[in-house]
């Protein structure tokens, strides 16, 4: 009986130690394809940037993804932030153009659209964006918020503005953009140009932090990365910089804390600018 048990405890050491050779060259195998993914990945991605046509897919590829995901992190942005833009956007209602029903509007980085349910009904938008796979999620909110109407999709960087001419918007609008920008007095500049006299520039932007914060310190490391991962987003924006020495008659900021979940962008900056 002592013999029988012992064979059977031997069979069982034996069958338990083939089932995790078993399970760990399957698991080998499968981290292997994980790798051979990835190596395939590379290569394609390689090869399709040594061709200007590999480029031009490339391109068009990362637009379509990068419009899809802000799409949908405008939305989020906008529960969290809507009272906010609320009193941002408040005294647009009381423009003399808008209480006559023909407010012009010019949003520069308009995304999808976000910022149409602030304006005030029968308010004129010049829409502004270097990304043209922008434009079915325009269409979408412009179709949502009817009382609004999309003048004219302008696909270009707000830094050349030359589609719309001199003295010719009421307002001008820019909404978690001026992050990404290339050239920050080049854009304000513009703005000058388009806004009539008396014109307004409204703005709410992530920026830097406080100089001695964790989080100031945080953003110096990050943003080494960041612009590289994020379109050229910068998390050390000093906007207000530019706009005290842009020329503008009246300057008006105020800084906060957002009440978002990450404290990278959390520091923010909102206000006008009068012409």
């Amino acid at each position: 009986m002592q013999l029988k048990s012992n064979r059977a405890t031997i069979f069982t050491q034996v069958k338990v130690k083939r089932s995790t050779t078993f399970r760990e060259l399957l698991e080998k195998r499968n981290n292997m394809a994980v790798v051979w993914w990835i190596l395939t990945f590379v290569g394609i991605l390689v090869t399709a940037l040594l061709t200007q046509q590999g480029r031009t897919m490339l391109l068009l590829i990362y637009r379509k993804v990068y419009a899809y995901v802000l799409s949908r992190i405008a939305k989020s942005y906008n529960k969290k932030m809507s009272p906010f833009k609320e009193k941002l956007f408040e005294d647009l209602k009381t423009h003399p153009a808008s209480v006559a029903g023909n407010l012009t509007v010019l949003e520069i980085g308009v995304g999808a659209g976000a910022n149409f349910k602030f304006y005030p009904p029968g308010t004129s938008v010049i829409a502004v964006d270097p990304n043209p796979e922008f434009d079915k999620y325009l269409m979408k909110n412009a179709e949502e918020f009817g009382e609004v109407k999309l003048q004219q999709f302008v696909i270009a960087p707000g830094e050349n503005m030359a589609d719309v001419a001199d003295h010719s918007v009421d307002a001008v609008v820019c909404t978690l953009v001026m992050c990404s920008v290339a050239d920050q007095p080049k854009v304000l500049s513009e703005i000058k140009r388009v806004l009539k006299p008396g014109g307004k520039f409204y703005y709410m932007e992530h920026v830097r932090g406080t100089p001695g914060t964790w989080v100031y310190t945080f953003q110096n490391w990050v943003d080494i990365v960041w612009p590289y991962l994020a379109d050229g987003c910068t998390v050390r924006s000093e906007l207000w910089n530019h706009l005290d020495t842009a020329g503008f008659s009246q300057v008006d900021y105020q800084k906060f804390n957002a009440p978002l979940k990450m404290a990278l962008i959390e520091p923010h900056l909102m206000g006008t600018a009068t012409k």
